[in-house]
């Protein structure tokens, strides 16, 4: 069985983890990318019909070689980074229960999404907030708390889990670089953050993502980058 799988990218957003994911797979897609409204900064009306969530990433596949081709649109940015990697990518990185690092995988697998990301959207909401707000408080001590755990765990192994790239990591870079587009966040205290933000832009399939993906924005790497984009 074969398909086509299609990748729509709006740009300057999460779904560049799904192009760089295809790009560490070594894998066959097609990318559609779409920009922004630039009135509003966020998706445009043709993106959001796209997927029930009305938000980046989403994702198409399509059986070509089959009488009743199905067609599968998915959105969710942990699940069209499962599904690529069970079909297309037979399972490569993402780690079984019988891998000796599975539960730490399985830990930083969810960890992203779970805690992480929420945490970071909450300081975007929170930020027009004065400094002494309670909100605005409990974003920045959770935001430390989770950063310094990242950070922790960057000084014992080489990725998130051990020494080899897993779905984890794919997960979480975006967080850690493009979003702070839109959540300034200072890592200047992170070293061991620094230092796999820096290994990660160094990745040939991370580099020729954003190549195809993106126009004007550089990965955001550094410990404060100059960031084009506000909102």
């Amino acid at each position: 069985m074969s398909s086509t799988l299609v990748v729509h990218h709006l740009r300057v957003s999460q779904s560049e983890s799904i192009v760089w994911l295809c790009e560490e797979l070594g894998i066959d897609y097609k990318l559609v990318c779409h920009d922004r409204d630039q009135a509003t900064m966020l998706a445009p009306d043709a993106y959001k019909e796209l997927s029930p969530l009305r938000t980046a990433p989403v994702i198409e596949d399509v059986d070509t070689y089959t009488p009743n081709p199905e067609h599968i649109r998915l959105a969710e940015s942990q699940a069209c980074v499962e599904w690529i990697c069970r079909k297309h990518g037979q399972g490569r990185l993402l780690n079984k229960p019988w891998d000796a690092n599975w539960k730490e995988w399985l830990f930083w697998w969810h960890f992203t999404h779970g805690s992480f990301q929420p945490v970071c959207q909450m300081l975007l909401l929170a930020s027009s907030l004065p400094s002494d707000h309670p909100g605005l408080k409990i974003a920045n001590s959770r935001l430390s708390h989770y950063l310094s755990l990242i950070n922790k765990r960057l000084g014992e192994s080489k990725f998130l889990v051990g020494d080899e790239l897993t779905a984890a990591d794919i997960m979480i870079i975006f967080p850690l670089t493009t979003q702070r587009a839109f959540v300034p966040i200072d890592l200047t205290e992170y070293p061991n953050i620094l230092r796999y933000l820096k290994e990660i832009g160094e990745r040939p399939a991370y580099q020729k993502a954003f190549e195809k993906a993106e126009t004007t924005l550089k990965p955001l790497l550094d410990a404060n980058p100059k960031s084009p984009y506000s909102i």
